[in-house]
């Protein structure tokens, strides 16, 4: 990369950088969300204040940042610590007048400024992804009715249950180089630089082992030609085929999943959260923002976040099902500083012959920096989801085999299955450097998908791998 290489946390063998924290000139605290720029790339510092120096080309660095005097520093006098002077708040007129605004006139002002507050254009950013699946198994129960198979009985399943964590815990990292436009869904193209997944060997290795005794109990005393009719009461029968078979006969190469299908779902998600859900048509596509009149807002007053002097507007839903929070309103602009909203009850639920199923959203969280260019661009995604499913049926699975004459019945096992899980979903995204870019150099960009992710057994083999990752 050309010009000022600049990291949220940055370390290499190859490279060395000159690491610089950024200081409130008053209060010597180092300033979080400093926008970083020295005329084509930009970075923005971490929560301690700090960035990465490389010592390029740039003959100036611009440091800008809510709340403080923008400054500009020639190459030559960069230092390991910079400081910033805050700066007195111009409060506009209506803003020191004897009438306090309302929520709907504040609410107002940021639709009607969103053109000018938000960068909508085209971008290349780093942006750091962190998913963390935490479950846990709250009912673990089968009770073994019949069982023609003798390995299958009470003892066995029991054995089996108990030796199943009944929490878990699932992390993936990934780091990537997106360029998009910001305000849709039209240019979108992402490289996947690194990706990791965090596993826990104990787990795999009981796991694995359950998977073998099982696999060798059914590829003794089960068929090649058989396939199963599972069946849980009079509702429901579901035919399936014999699995240790279909582990013989599907190929490897067709359950893979290759750089370029990676790439592919990551582009997805990261589209369906930064693009599709917030912006459409360069505006606002939250359903709060779009149709306020379906909602309640109430202005809180006046808060500090980071410094900055926001206006804090609460909102709720007039229906129950959809969604409550509140936004961060820049008092000086009508800029949005931070977007915080949760379901007010579950987004679906089914309860149903046994079987259960809700989720909902606990938290999805925006929070924009505002850049040299005077707009707000995204710095971090936060999306918390919930999901709870059970079921309580009996079950019976029956081996039948396709080349035994007359009566097919091989083997019977009947049980009755009492489960419930719930499964928190945690993301956290994170944007680190930004270039504005052209079309032609979006359409000049070309993909090359060669990672997937490694799997690795502990945080400091991901900090090696990812050694730029930004810390949380």
């Amino acid at each position: 990369m050309r010009g000022l290489l600049l990291f949220l946390v940055f370390f290499s063998s190859a490279i060395q950088a000159q690491k610089v924290v950024v200081i409130d000139s008053i209060s010597n605290e180092p300033i979080p969300l400093v926008s970083v720029y020295d005329g084509k790339t930009g970075v923005i510092t971490s929560s301690s204040g700090t960035f990465y120096w490389q010592k390029p080309q740039a003959d100036s660095i611009t440091l800008s940042c809510l709340g403080y005097a923008q400054k500009k520093i020639a190459s030559s006098q960069i230092r390991d610590t910079l400081y910033l002077l805050p700066k007195a708040l111009e409060l506009m007129s209506v803003m020191v007048s004897n009438r306090t605004l309302t929520a709907a006139e504040i609410i107002d002002s940021v639709m009607a400024n969103t053109s000018k507050t938000v960068d909508f254009g085209l971008s290349s950013s780093e942006v750091f992804v962190h998913h963390i699946d935490l479950i846990d198994f709250q009912k673990m129960g089968i009770e073994i009715k019949k069982s023609t198979i003798p390995e299958l009985d009470q003892t066995f399943v029991d054995e089996i249950l108990g030796k199943v964590p009944k929490k878990e815990r699932d992390e993936f990292y990934f780091k990537s180089k997106w360029l998009r436009d910001c305000g849709g869904l039209k240019h979108h193209k992402l490289q996947v630089l690194q990706a990791a997944t965090l596993r826990d060997s104990l787990k795999k290795n009981r796991f694995d082992s359950m998977e073998k005794t099982i696999r060798e109990i059914l590829t003794k005393r089960v068929k090649k030609d058989s396939y199963f009719k599972v069946k849980s009461g009079p509702l429901i029968t579901v035919k399936a085929d014999n699995p240790v078979k279909e582990r013989d006969t599907v190929k490897k190469e067709e359950r893979s999943l290759t750089p370029k299908k990676y790439a592919a779902n990551q582009l997805g998600s990261l589209q369906r959260l930064a693009t599709k859900n917030l912006f459409a048509e360069n505006n606002w596509a939250l359903p709060f923002l779009v149709n306020p009149k379906k909602y309640t807002f109430s202005n809180e007053g006046m808060v500090y976040e980071l410094g900055v002097l926001v206006y804090k507007i609460r909102f709720s839903s007039k229906k129950k099902k959809d969604y409550n929070g509140y936004l961060l309103v820049d008092v000086e602009d009508f800029g949005v500083h931070k977007i915080m909203y949760q379901n007010n009850k579950h987004q679906s639920r089914v309860k149903l012959f046994g079987l259960f199923f809700e989720d909902r959203l606990n938290n999805r969280t925006y929070s924009f920096v505002k850049t040299h260019l005077g707009k707000y661009t995204l710095y971090h995604i936060y999306e918390e989801f919930q999901e709870q499913a059970g079921i309580k049926r009996p079950f019976k699975i029956i081996e039948k085999n396709k080349v035994v004459k007359g009566r097919n019945r091989q083997n019977v096992l009947s049980m009755d299955v009492n489960f419930s899980i719930k499964e928190v979903r945690q993301k956290n995204i994170y944007f680190n450097s930004f270039t504005p870019i052209s079309k032609k150099a979006f359409d000049a960009f070309k993909l090359e998908h060669s990672v997937l992710p490694k799997d690795m057994y502990s945080q400091s083999e991901i900090k090696k791998h990812i050694p730029d990752f930004p810390s949380e």
